[in-house]
């Protein structure tokens, strides 16, 4: 069973991790080369299509909304994707990663982070080591390390006032910066969720929801906390859910436009001219963006090709850095030996002089 969830074609994404050296290929079968990998290292690109073949499994790759060609993928890390969770960062336990820094988006994180709801969305697993990918209003902000991330857990544990410490300190978001103005009939409450290492609660009000440190909560028992690991037949399963559901989603928005469509077209047959000028004039505008899209990315591409330029390059010139230090240490090395022979057999001709000496002036 788990061979069948392994080897499951769906569209499924990876963090490209490969030689160098590899390129793309126009078919999956016999070797074209187009691109070369490096240009996308350390990106998230999507394998929209395997294919097997005498070589292993051949991946059709996108990277945003361009296809890029065929490839086998042997280092790449997948990426598993879920229902979208929500977490706090931990700021005490927070570090930068490698991982952040390789995929050129290391930055003070932090600032973006603290005091607010973070989504996760899905999680690699670099170097042993699980990771959450980041998400604040559905902007991408890196992978980060699961000890550095608070997971908001449901409770659902009903609370009455004897629950509550005397006035207690409530808040309008998750920060606990906007107290309210007025504090609730909390005789019949609810514990929605907690963030239990920052120790800050969710609690439902009739039906207004409102935020808490839950160290201002007594008499109950929460349960321990931690987000069980998962297996990877199981992350699997839950990558493919979610991408059955964004096809779903597609479709759904696929077939909305086309009836749309149909209902203004059926409604203003008359006015060809104006159906024509709004044909002309949505082409010229979605060209128009196309064309600055484009441009963005190929110039993100060019600097990413720079910046890659210049590390294998410091690479190249730190390793003959290295090669001539250690030359010269070897040079030193030889120097000093030889420099040591030289006086011991300084040493030894003293010694046969005044030998030499003795002798001579003992013949006298």
């Amino acid at each position: 069973m788990n061979d069948i969830i392994s080897n499951y074609k769906y569209s499924k994404q990876f963090i490209l991790v490969e030689d160098n050296e590899k390129k793309f290929s126009k078919s999956p079968y016999f070797e074209a080369d187009l691109e070369n990998v490096d240009d996308y290292l350390f990106s998230v690109v999507t394998s929209v299509i395997q294919k097997e073949t005498d070589d292993g499994v051949k991946h059709l790759i996108q990277y945003e909304d361009k296809e890029i060609g065929w490839i086998s993928l042997k280092d790449s890390v997948p990426v598993y994707r879920f229902k979208p969770m929500h977490f706090q960062v931990i700021e005490e336990n927070f570090q930068t990663n490698e991982l952040n820094q390789k995929m050129n988006i290391d930055k003070d994180f932090i600032s973006h982070f603290k005091g607010k709801l973070l989504t996760v969305k899905s999680q690699v697993n670099y170097k042993g080591e699980n990771y959450y990918s980041v998400f604040l209003k559905n902007k991408f902000h890196g992978f980060h390390h699961e000890s550095h991330l608070d997971p908001l857990f449901d409770i659902h544990l009903p609370l009455s006032e004897r629950n509550f410490a005397e006035a207690p300190e409530v808040y309008m978001i998750s920060n606990l910066t906007k107290p309210v103005v007025e504090l609730p009939d909390i005789s019949d409450a609810e514990l929605v969720s907690i963030f239990p290492t920052n120790q800050i609660a969710k609690v439902k009000v009739k039906k207004a929801f409102y935020w808490m440190s839950s160290s201002q909560l007594k008499n109950i028992n929460i349960p321990e906390l931690k987000i069980n690991h998962k297996s990877e037949a199981q992350k699997i399963m839950e990558d493919i859910f979610h991408s059955v559901q964004v096809e779903r989603e597609k479709s759904k928005e696929m077939v909305k436009s086309v009836l749309s469509a149909k209902n203004y077209l059926s409604g203003k047959k008359g006015n060809s001219d104006f159906l024509n000028a709004v044909r002309r004039n949505s082409k010229n505008d979605a060209d128009e963006l196309a064309e600055e899209v484009n441009t963005y990315k190929s110039e993100n591409l060019d600097l990413k090709r720079q910046l890659r330029t210049a590390e294998n390059n410091y690479k190249l010139a730190q390793k003959r850095l290295d090669h001539q230090i250690d030359y010269k240490e070897r040079v030193e090395a030889q120097r000093d030996k030889y420099k040591s022979r030289m006086q011991v057999v300084e040493e030894k001709l003293e010694n046969l002089n005044q030998k030499y000496k003795a002798l001579r002036d003992k013949n006298k």
